[in-house]
């Protein structure tokens, strides 16, 4: 044990003969402990109320309270059950000493003293004591890390089971989202086959099988782009690209499909001019838009639809808004997961994946920008994303 360590240890000595209390401070001062001294255990106990001690040297024969009682009443205060005592004492008696041990000394020291005798056994013991500390407090930092890490494991098992749920359930849906249009093609080939219509019927038909096909590829579409961000191959490519083109082109494809269910579209704010040619990859911000817009249409039964963009600072911001079924608040930051929907059960009530918004917010990521959503339920929902806004004039980097 180093000297700055044991500088910090205090002892108390105890005695009531002050000629012994002289002997022992002289013989432990050069040592460099904190000595303070008491001449009786009336004292002593007085001491150790105001004072913690790292070790107590007491003397056995002291009038009214010997060292035994003061020794008694110090083991029966937890606060001081693992301060070492060691006895001082003129007896050698084998009675004395092990009533001593049985009281809870640590070890004793016999008059007259020797000094290196008084000063190797006060040094073993503070040693000891400290170590002790050393250990409880590495035990204790070990319980904490333990009891951390049981919680960190706990929710590492709870992220997995219900990552476990959500893509059972996404499999479940997937094979739905499949089966599906396929049952409804090859049934309407059958009856094409066994029953003879008239031609306005077979149309009818047609556009039935035509429409489960476009939703089985839709599906399909939807993996394989799922997949190739999952593989880390989605390559990012710049050039020129005219938001005001975009926004036409997706208002176009979006416009039949809100019309038949009786929604309106409309294009809100947005940058025109040479303000809306910037560089940015076209497919990924196609993908984007195309995934809001589906998810909007989707979820929209009455009401309309309205999306555009602005400029904020050095970005440009997209919108989707929509008068829809709107999400739960502790289900809006699970919507941008994989394979996890608003609400599981929709993927019985409104057809989808239920992936369109994770793919949407990787091509986000991938370009740099950030996506969140604003919503209320039964009120809608308004979906924004925002990318760093690079003039065409600049050259991508």
């Amino acid at each position: 044990m180093d000297d700055q360590k044991e500088a910090a240890n205090s002892i108390l000595i105890v005695d009531d003969n002050p000629k012994n209390l002289q002997v022992l401070g002289k013989f432990l001062q050069n040592e460099q402990y904190e000595l303070e001294f008491a001449i009786n255990g009336a004292a002593a106990l007085e001491w150790l109320e105001i004072k913690p001690f790292d070790l107590i040297l007491l003397d056995i024969n002291m009038p009214e309270m010997d060292g035994f009682e003061v020794c008694r009443k110090i083991r029966s205060d937890h606060k001081l059950d693992k301060m070492p005592v060691i006895f001082l004492t003129a007896e050698t008696f084998r009675e004395s000493v092990l009533k001593g041990f049985e009281l809870g000394a640590q070890d004793y020291i016999t008059k007259p003293f020797d000094s290196r005798e008084l000063i190797m056994r006060v040094k073993t013991h503070l040693s000891i004591k400290n170590q002790m500390e050393q250990l409880e407090n590495l035990n204790q930092s070990l319980e904490k890390k333990v009891l951390e890490r049981t919680a960190e494991l706990n929710k590492a098992k709870e992220r997995a089971e219900e990552s476990d749920r959500l893509k059972s359930a996404f499999l479940i849906n997937i094979s739905h989202e499949i089966r599906t249009p396929l049952n409804g093609i090859f049934g309407f080939l059958q009856l094409l086959d066994i029953v003879d219509f008239d031609e306005a019927r077979k149309k009818d038909f047609s556009s039935m099988v035509y429409s489960s096909g476009q939703r089985l590829l839709n599906t399909i579409n939807d993996i394989i782009e799922l997949s190739t961000i999952e593989a880390g191959k989605s390559i990012i490519s710049f050039s020129e690209v005219n938001i005001v083109e975009v926004m036409k082109f997706h208002y176009e494809v979006f416009q039949p499909q809100a019309k038949e269910k009786l929604l309106e579209l409309i294009i809100g704010e947005q940058i025109t001019g040479p303000s809306a040619i910037v560089q940015t990859d076209r497919p990924k911000l196609d993908s984007i838009m195309s995934n809001l817009l589906k998810n909007a249409v989707l979820f929209t039964s009455r009401g309309g639809i309205e999306f555009g963009n602005y400029l904020d600072k050095d970005t440009i911001v997209f919108y989707v808004k929509d008068s829809g079924i709107g999400i739960p608040s502790n289900r809006m930051e699970a919507i941008f997961d994989r394979f996890v929907q608003a609400d599981l059960s929709l993927s019985r009530e409104h057809e989808g994946s239920g992936i369109g918004l994770s793919i949407a917010k990787a091509y986000v990521e991938a370009l740099e920008g950030k996506i969140w959503v604003q919503s209320e339920v039964d009120q809608g929902s308004t979906f924004f994303f925002s990318i760093p806004y690079k003039p065409a004039a600049e050259k991508t980097k």
